[in-house]
């Protein structure tokens, strides 16, 4: 495991799992609530250091093709293991976390109506709130990570854009 993309985004997914763990096992509100927000930030963090590691062993030097590629492949091995977790969590470690999701997103509604005075939203909401809205499938799992991968890209271009160092002595203008 010497590829800084394959280091990163296994130990990354692997921190983000103990981390959402810790969360599930103390509170499963807090988890569905705030973990993602969490496992974003570790996520980055990885991101950051498979770039970091990818120009060092450049002697300190990468153009941003070459470390855009490092950093998406850190996001999307480290995603795909995540939201490969977050399936065999909700559907078969705990089926209870979809619905402690529902009734978050219940009080999220009510919150909205009563800012808006409308207490008749609230009913339609509820109404609205289909069960299968509240269930993981595999379908929505691949879903969930094809978005993380275009959400993915966007980070890694801009911390490439970042993290991108041009070599002065190959600079034809100098």
């Amino acid at each position: 495991m010497e590829h800084p993309s394959v280091k990163n985004g296994v130990f990354g997914a692997i921190v983000i799992i103990i981390v959402y763990l810790i969360l599930w096992f103390i509170d499963p509100r807090f988890f569905v609530a705030y973990g993602t927000w969490i496992g974003i930030l570790i996520g980055i963090y990885f991101m950051y250091r498979a770039g970091k590691e990818a120009r060092d062993a450049n002697d300190g030097f990468i153009p941003f093709s070459d470390v855009f590629k490092y950093l998406f492949l850190t996001v999307a091995l480290l995603t795909f293991i995540v939201y490969f977790f977050n399936y065999v969590l909700y559907n078969f470690i705990d089926p209870g976390l979809m619905e402690v999701q529902k009734e978050i997103a219940q009080e999220a509604a009510e919150k909205i109506a009563n800012a808006f005075g409308n207490e008749d939203m609230i009913e339609e909401i509820n109404d609205n709130m289909d069960d299968s809205m509240f269930q993981l499938t595999i379908w929505k799992t691949l879903q969930g990570w094809l978005f993380a991968l275009v959400v993915g890209a966007l980070f890694s271009a801009i911390m490439g854009a970042i993290m991108k160092k041009k070599n002065p002595a190959f600079d034809e203008f100098a």
